[in-house]
């Protein structure tokens, strides 16, 4: 039997090498090698940005809080929530200020008013000499709570106080040939001057409904109306830091709503550690 010898084929010859004299299979492994450190160096340096930029948040939380402690004079252990919004702390400090700021302080009063806080202040400077751009301050006072200056919303002994938005009512009882007569005044609030004020709107008597304007004109209750119908003030100015306006007042529902402004506020400045006042 013969054995037939086939030809050999031409010799395999090995990857050529680099000039370096890596093989590109060997080189392409040290570019994926390095890709993958450079991306663990990336995930790990942004984990330590945002631990760094949560404690930065923290420390920023801690500060706006002892700052509205101090400038409402509330008690050390007031409850106060911040939120200093989504973006990076960091970041932000790093332009110099903080973008937005919002606060929440469940209780407060000013003066003789207890009610809940919302504060908002935008465009807040690192540096406390400078203005914060917005500083707006919602304070609401609770139906029940407004019994405490039941003596500034009539010269009459008040039955009641009620929130029925826009006005606040208030129910009398007065004496008139020795029969009792119910009486009910709707309140409308403002701010002036620094001041919360009520101007009588409607009178009920007996069930029927005069304009206050009317029943001031009219020659028989006019006399009597004049007293009952005088326009009280209570306060606020005095209560609160100079830099905080009083600027509106409004019956929101069944809460009575004071609007407060301080743009332009330097939150190391003066006019917040000086108490406002009211005018005559």
């Amino acid at each position: 039997m013969t054995t037939e010898i086939l030809p050999a084929g031409p010799p395999v010859e090995p990857p050529a090498a680099s000039a370096d004299g890596a093989s590109p299979r060997r080189k392409r492994r040290g570019w994926i090698i390095a890709l993958v450190v450079v991306g663990v160096v990336a995930v790990l340096g942004l984990i330590g940005f945002l631990v760094a930029d949560g404690i930065a948040k923290d420390y920023a939380r801690d500060y706006v809080r002892e700052r509205v402690v101090a400038v409402l004079d509330l008690p050390a252990d007031a409850r106060v929530d911040v939120d200093l919004g989504g973006g990076s702390i960091i970041l932000q400090a790093l332009a110099g200020r903080i973008d937005e700021v919002a606060v929440s302080v469940p209780e407060l009063s000013f003066g003789e008013l207890t009610g809940a806080a919302t504060l908002r202040a935008e465009g807040v400077p690192l540096d406390e000499t400078l203005p914060v751009e917005v500083l707006r301050v919602e304070f609401s006072v609770g139906e029940g709570d407004l019994a405490a200056i039941a003596g500034s919303l009539s010269g009459l002994e008040l039955d009641s106080i009620e929130l029925e938005e826009p006005a606040i009512l208030v129910g009398s009882t007065f004496s008139l040939f020795g029969l009792p007569i119910p009486l009910g005044v709707a309140l409308v609030p403002s701010a002036e001057d620094g001041q919360l004020v009520f101007t009588p709107e409607t009178v009920t008597v007996a069930e029927q409904q005069f304009a206050a304007a009317d029943l001031l004109a009219n020659p028989l209750f006019g006399a009597f109306a004049r007293d009952l119908l005088q326009q009280q003030s209570v306060c606020v100015a005095a209560s609160l830091p100079r830099a905080l306006v009083v600027t509106d007042a409004r019956v929101d529902g069944e809460r009575l709503v004071l609007a407060i402004r301080g743009d332009g506020t330097a939150l190391g400045g003066s006019d917040l550690a000086t108490p406002g006042v009211c005018a005559d």
